[in-house]
């Protein structure tokens, strides 16, 4: 009676064994399936990867050239701005100089019509030697500069109905 006890537990426990080892067999089998889906999504996300390392080299080398040529034209507009603050200060300097020959012409006509003398109204420096006109001849009254473009003359323009 006793073996035939032991040999009934050692059948239970071959069951349990078997159950489990069966239970083991279909997890292992998930796993192995598995594992080929997340091979599958391992080498989707590294070609992903890729695409993307090779995006951000495109997106460096354009960045950089458009950086190159924001740059360059900043400096255009740098000289440009230059340049356009030298014509302005020209134009003014010519502007007052104008303004103090026509006051100066108007002085001595009403200084030739009145007894009393009058002082002679103060001029502005004369503009730069690049700038330079002839002086009108004494008696005249022709004061007009022609402009060297069309830039000067609207320039020239503005500053006369600004005044």
């Amino acid at each position: 009676m006793l073996t035939m006890i032991v040999e009934i537990v050692v059948a239970v426990l071959l069951v349990v064994t078997l159950s489990i080892s069966l239970v083991l067999n279909r997890r292992l089998g998930n796993l192995r399936a598995n594992q080929e889906e997340m091979r599958r999504l391992i080498g989707e996300f590294d070609k992903a990867l890729a695409r993307a390392r090779q995006g951000m080299t495109e997106l460096k080398t354009t960045s950089a050239a458009t950086d190159a040529a924001h740059e360059e034209r900043m400096k255009e507009a740098r000289t440009l701005r230059d340049e356009l603050g030298f014509m302005i200060e020209t134009a003014d300097r010519l502007a007052d100089r104008l303004a103090g020959e026509a006051a100066g012409n108007r002085g001595s006509r009403s200084d030739s019509r009145a007894a009393a003398p009058r002082p002679e109204a103060p001029r502005p420096a004369a503009p730069a030697a690049a700038m330079r006109r002839p002086a009108p001849e004494a008696g005249s009254r022709d004061f007009r500069i022609e402009p060297r473009s069309d830039a000067e003359r609207e320039l020239l323009m503005a500053l006369r109905q600004a005044r």
